[in-house]
């Protein structure tokens, strides 16, 4: 009696064990990538070389993809239904950037499942499971400001491109012609940012209001 009593909580233990790391595992799993994040293609699975420099991948604040396929912009909205089609702009490059740029934009739309794993780096799994490609997060420059109270930051993407933060919301800004300074804007217009040197200037819907440089949160 013992003996068995023993095996059965042997037993149990097992299942117990078997279990939370099925939970565990389904907890880092999902159907969108993390918000706000942006990411750098590590490997995919059906090339044996890849320039990590040509792809990436940024997810907005409300999971809708865009980035650099290789060659083009790419964007994939997030719908009720789940991610809808590509858009993708249409600039022929050199056959090794086009190659790289068709195998990034054939795997996103087999996509069906993201998962963050314990190194930080993101896996793109295809409904089966299977690992399609990783994907890690590049050491980008970051800056933060104190407009008139509120807290805006922003990340150096790429030559151009900076990834502003500002209250929940995360916009892709695109350098335009400035007399002087740095000045950047969205697609609409709506949100803009000036720099020059520890200053700046953020606009929002019309709003516009003062910057000035501070230490990122790492660095207070």
């Amino acid at each position: 009696m013992t003996s068995l009593l023993a095996s059965f909580q042997t037993l149990s233990r097992l299942v117990g064990a078997i279990a939370a790391l099925a939970f565990s595992s389904l907890a880092l799993a999902a159907p969108t990538p993390p918000t706000g994040s942006h990411w750098r293609l590590s490997n995919i699975a059906t090339l044996s070389t890849i320039d990590p420099t040509l792809t990436d991948l940024l997810v907005d604040s409300e999971g809708n993809l865009s980035g650099v396929a290789g060659c083009n912009r790419y964007r994939q909205p997030l719908t009720d239904e789940g991610y809808g089609e590509i858009a993708v702009t249409r600039k022929a490059c050199p056959e090794e950037r086009m190659r790289q740029e068709e195998a990034f934009l054939d795997m996103l739309r087999q996509t069906a499942d993201w998962q963050v794993d314990d190194e930080g780096r993101l896996q793109l799994k295809d409904e089966a499971g299977a690992v399609l490609a990783v994907m890690l997060e590049p050491i980008v420059p970051s800056y933060h400001f104190d407009c008139g109270g509120k807290r805006v930051s922003f990340d150096v993407i790429r030559r151009g491109e900076i990834l502003l933060t500002h209250g929940e919301a995360t916009v892709m800004l695109s350098k335009t012609r400035s007399a002087s300074g740095s000045r950047y804007e969205n697609e609409s217009g709506s949100v803009v940012f000036w720099g020059k040197g520890s200053e700046g200037r953020f606009t929002r819907d019309g709003e516009t209001l003062d910057c000035q440089q501070v230490p990122g949160r790492q660095d207070q």
